[in-house]
């Protein structure tokens, strides 16, 4: 029994210390893993490809902006509704709004990015720009 409640007190402690930090402005260790993406960005020479998993997203809810350098993502989990004298057991599944933003090494051409949100990967192309890429310099020959 004592177990029990030293896990219970331990919880209620990590509670209001989160509590705490939350009026000082930093978030909890746990909050941040939960609502964090998981970019994979790879550097393909003429364009970035990006792919986060975000299952169980309403792709309706799903927003991307670029500027600059800078990949913006953004969106809302909804909670699914289920019948009012229904309890939870356990609640995992994400819900919510959630931003996160990942700066990227190189100026993106904007005009031809493509986005594609399948089976809950969000795939993405990001072309660099133009003025990123490396140009080839012809040398002239007397």
């Amino acid at each position: 029994m004592f177990g029990l409640q030293f896990v219970n007190e331990m919880g209620n402690m990590q509670r209001e210390m989160d509590q705490l930090f939350r009026g000082l402005g930093f978030t909890s260790t746990y909050e941040s893993q939960i609502k964090q993406i998981d970019f994979q960005v790879i550097d393909n020479g003429e364009s970035f490809s990006v792919q986060a998993p975000l299952p169980g997203l309403d792709s309706e809810k799903l927003n991307i902006s670029v500027l600059g350098k800078r990949l913006t993502v953004s969106g809302e989990y909804i909670r699914p509704e289920l019948p009012q004298e229904v309890r939870w057991y356990r609640q995992e599944r994400r819900s919510g709004e959630f931003e996160q933003n990942i700066q990227l090494p190189a100026n993106l051409d904007t005009e031809k990015i493509e986005a594609e949100y399948v089976d809950g990967i969000l795939n993405m192309i990001l072309p660099k720009s133009v003025s990123e890429l490396p140009k080839k310099i012809a040398v002239k020959i007397n």
